[in-house]
């Protein structure tokens, strides 16, 4: 790295402080990536936020996440997100490119303009997701935690009209993602992220909404447009696979409901708007 591509000393200054923060907090894992997030994003001037634990298979299927955290979207938009994730028949354009480059390296960081050309990102395969989320630059960082698709990946975003994330914003992004081992890695969901490949892309999206506990079954099919029988349907069908009796047990089965469900409380309100480590420019 030259000289000009150093990280100045107040930007190294506030990432140690948000590292030393976040280390101090008492309560579980979600509510340290969230106030990871938060302070990265704050770092980085991005406009919303996805965190995913997940397991992926190729390039031609959405990953089977089962962990997803957010911030700088509404319900709403966090279903139309979820369904954009799960969505197998037309999959964002810069999966493959993503999945590619799990395969290769430890641990990435690059923007959408790194991972497609501007007439694919801007063309008609991916005008839904822009049009549709109301974001026109990504910057995703990807931790690959084991050699079958295990993945901790975080997306910076940028709404429409605003600029793309500068040098600056992602070299920050790729050195906190890859200093905080301990952020990323779950044994559970290790386990877990297995049982959700077989399940269809409905259930999926279903799944992804109802392990965060601040929405009712009736919202979450408010959100998905479906009938409020369907979204019940769904989630007894999920009981079933997972094999436990209700929604507090399956929220025991991943990261942000423990046993006891003491993680909730820490939860902000849900109306809140290969072998290398490196930065590939």
């Amino acid at each position: 790295m030259s000289d000009d591509q150093l990280i100045p000393k107040s930007d190294a200054e506030a990432m140690l402080r948000l590292l030393s923060e976040v280390a101090e907090i008492q309560g579980p894992m979600p509510a340290k990536r969230y106030a990871l997030m938060q302070g990265l994003v704050s770092l980085t001037h991005a406009d919303a936020w996805g965190w995913i634990i997940a397991r992926a298979v190729d390039e031609h299927h959405a990953p089977a996440v089962g962990c997803f955290l957010c911030g700088g979207m509404d319900d709403a938009l966090i279903a139309r997100y979820a369904q954009v994730m799960e969505d197998r028949s037309h999959p964002p354009v810069e999966y493959a490119a993503l999945n590619q480059l799990r395969r290769t390296h430890n641990h990435f960081t690059k923007g959408w303009d790194e991972l497609v050309t501007p007439e694919r990102w801007y063309g008609p395969d991916n005008r839904h997701v822009i049009d549709g989320l109301g974001f026109e630059h990504v910057l995703y960082s990807v931790r690959v935690l084991d050699n079958d698709g295990y993945f901790s990946g975080i997306s910076l975003k940028r709404k429409k009209g605003h600029p793309n994330f500068n040098l600056r914003e992602r070299q920050i992004t790729h050195m906190i993602t890859g200093i905080v081992d301990w952020l990323h890695w779950d044994p559970k969901l290790a386990t877990v992220t297995k049982e959700i490949q077989p399940l269809p892309p409905h259930l999926r999206t279903m799944l992804i909404l109802l392990v965060d506990p601040r929405h009712p079954v009736v919202g979450i099919a408010t959100q998905l447009g479906i009938k409020h029988s369907t979204a019940k349907e769904y989630a007894q069908n999920l009981y079933r696979h997972f094999a436990v009796k209700n929604r507090n047990e399956l929220l025991g089965r991943f990261l942000i409901g423990d046993e006891d469900n003491k993680s909730l409380k820490s939860f902000p309100p849900s109306k809140d708007a290969g072998p290398s480590d490196q930065l590939i420019h």
